[in-house]
């Protein structure tokens, strides 16, 4: 029997913030646009890592930002979130600026975003199985949802995977990282019952941490644990950063979690009778597969805060690395001053009908370091949304 087939203007693989500025930014252009998400929630690894803050929103400097670098959905994002927080206000992280948010709130801007676009279809635990090319372009994506499989035949595909899985299932070329080179995963959990909490909270963990590497008692990559206040008085969040390969990482970033769970609630009296409440259900990557672009963003392009004919992104922030032996390093941009993302890095090089955004956009290793974050990926998104419907 022939399996069923649907035929829309723009597919967009991954209902990360990437997706989500992708979709609703090509419904919003009047094309049919169908998004495909392999979990049964939005926002991607930003919802799975339980990230606390939303990065690359802003420009840098000395004065406090009261609108966002690029605008658009990004903006609206914000809005959406300060809708259902009010008392959660920008607040200055080093050199750069930052917004809170929670987990809860950031699926619900999501999800009401979504929903409002008559022009978008959203397909959640569904996953890609294969891809069909006809000569230089994507003819079809076959897909699978708990039931079935079927046929997605789209004039024009977006890859907001994060591990650009159209990309690589298209046979276009693409850049990976050597292992030993990878960033550091992440990996979160949160806590319930804290008691006598203080402002040094924050550096009497990682100090903690620390002395027990030293003292042999925990693997090393567990001292660039960072920990930050919850959204309940008795509550806070551990955030580890864990090693990015390994059959059994997510079962190993579990049993990290237990470890320094225990090892926090014997040293410090905040831990003392404290529980786990919730963890990640996965450790979430900083970094995979990049697509081979019609331009490669490099990081004399960001640090120079290079601007571009196509520039479509503005980025200000730092080049963020995770070492997997050195931890944590920055490099930042000029205070007030951002680069610029070209078109051409969310063009994929020899498939005609092909576009990305995300993490797996046009970009060497460190370059990514500074673009990869929230901020920027729902504007990157949004910017493959627009182009991609205009095309057609």
């Amino acid at each position: 029997m022939a399996r069923a087939r649907m035929a829309c203007d723009v597919v967009i693989v991954g209902a990360g913030i990437a997706g989500i500025g992708a979709a609703v930014r090509a419904a919003r252009e009047g094309v049919h646009t169908i998004l495909i998400e392999r979990n049964d929630f939005p926002g991607g690894v930003a919802v799975a890592g339980m990230h606390r803050f939303i990065c690359g929103l802003y420009a840098n400097g000395d004065d406090m930002p009261d609108t966002t670098l690029n605008g658009g959905i990004a903006g609206e994002i914000c809005d959406g979130l300060k809708a259902l927080a009010p008392k959660k206000a920008i607040q200055r992280m080093g050199k750069v600026y930052v917004l809170p948010l929670t987990t809860r709130d950031l699926l619900s801007t999501c999800w009401s975003l979504s929903e409002k676009e008559e022009a978008l279809e959203v397909f959640y635990n569904t996953r890609v199985v294969s891809v069909a090319m006809e000569r230089n372009s994507i003819a079809s994506i076959t897909v699978q949802d708990p039931i079935t499989e079927f046929d997605i035949v789209p004039r024009v595909v977006i890859d907001c995977s994060g591990d650009g899985i159209i990309v690589q299932m298209s046979g276009a070329r693409y850049q990976t990282t050597p292992p030993r080179q990878l960033q550091l995963a992440g990996y979160s959990f949160r806590v319930k019952g804290l008691q006598d909490l203080d402002e040094l909270l924050p550096l009497r963990v990682p100090y903690h941490l620390t002395k027990a590497v030293n003292e042999h008692r925990m693997p090393a990559y567990l001292r660039f644990t960072t920990y930050s206040t919850g959204d309940a008085p008795d509550e806070g969040y551990c955030r580890l950063s864990v090693p990015p390969l390994g059959e059994n990482r997510n079962e190993q970033a579990r049993h990290d979690a237990l470890l320094v769970h225990r090892y926090l609630s014997r040293v410090l009296t905040a831990f003392k009778g404290s529980y786990i409440a919730e963890m990640s259900p996965r450790a979430v990557d900083r970094e995979g597969p990049r697509v081979w672009g019609e331009y490669t963003l490099t990081a004399d392009d960001v640090l120079s805060a290079r601007k571009f004919p196509d520039g479509v992104v503005k980025n200000a922030w730092p080049i963020e690395l995770w070492d997997q032996q050195g931890g944590p390093s920055y490099q930042y941009l000029e205070p007030g001053d951002y680069h610029e993302i070209p078109l051409r890095c969310l063009k994929v090089e020899g498939i005609s009908n092909c576009w990305c955004a995300g993490r797996c956009i046009s970009a060497t290793h460190a370059a990514l370091a500074s673009t990869r974050v929230m901020g920027t990926c729902v504007s990157l998104g949004e910017e493959a949304g627009r182009r991609a419907a205009q095309s057609i």
